[in-house]
């Protein structure tokens, strides 16, 4: 009987054990799901708050090409309206590519190479100060999707793996620092799930008045945190994010060690 009993418990204890294992992989499984989602709203929000942005961006980039260029001109070259057309037209058509999520090296290389073509086949000694011109505004639109973070020269993802290339004292500033602080974490892992008023961020933190402003200075001023307006909810960045799942696969791998 006591033998019996004995097995029982022996089958209940193990059942248990299966059944804290079961509930363990499901939490596992929704915490990802959870964290899928969470991304997926974060990448919406910021969607939202580019396309809303680069529309009056693109247009202004192309009007002030077309400026440039009419000023800038030979005012007495007998192909001045032809050349004139030609370039703004191409330089509006690269301007529009600031609008994109994603601007390909190819792309860039293509519109690179159609610029020196057309300079190639130009005749009039004259010429050089035209495309010169034209160069500048395209290089600085090519510039501008580098801080947009939306094009990168394939050299430069070769720089990213070389520990070499590293700069201390920028990469201490502009990540280590900024994140170098508990709270400033709980912050950040506060806000990649959604948006936060300062009051919600109080709360989850514990953090009041000047000291969560101090804490928050900081990330708005490494760039991984924005505030919607000057009252506004607060919400992470493509940069504070990616600091974030940076900072996770580490601690993930040290873990491992």
């Amino acid at each position: 009987m006591e033998r019996a009993k004995e097995n029982i418990e022996s089958y209940y204890i193990e059942e248990l054990h299966s059944i804290k294992e079961e509930i363990k992989t499901l939490k596992n499984e929704f915490s990802r799901f959870l964290q899928r989602v969470n991304q997926q709203h974060i990448e919406e929000i910021l969607e939202e708050m580019r396309t809303s942005f680069m529309k009056p961006m693109v247009n202004y980039l192309c009007d002030d090409a077309s400026e440039r260029m009419h000023r800038q001109m030979v005012q007495d070259c007998k192909m001045r309206d032809f050349c004139g057309k030609n370039l703004i037209d191409l330089l509006q058509e690269t301007a529009g590519l600031i609008g994109r999520r994603r601007v390909d090296s190819n792309a860039i290389k293509l519109y690179r190479e159609k610029l020196e073509y057309i300079k190639k086949e130009a005749k009039n000694p004259n010429c050089s100060s035209c495309f010169s011109e034209a160069m500048d505004i395209f290089e600085n639109q090519v510039k501008l999707m580098h801080s947009l973070q939306t094009y990168e020269e394939k050299e430069d993802v070769t720089k990213k793996t070389e520990i070499s290339e590293i700069e201390p004292s920028r990469m201490a500033s502009e990540i280590c620092e900024p994140v170098a602080n508990s709270q400033r974490l709980l912050i950040l892992k506060e806000l990649s799930g959604d948006s936060r008023t300062f009051s919600e961020l109080s709360k989850l933190t514990g953090l009041r008045g000047g000291n969560l402003l101090f804490h928050l200075q900081k990330l708005l001023e490494a760039g991984m945190v924005l505030q919607r307006n000057e009252r506004g909810d607060y919400i992470i960045t493509r940069k504070g994010y990616s600091t974030l799942e940076g900072l996770s696969r580490i601690y993930s791998e040290i873990e491992q060690q």
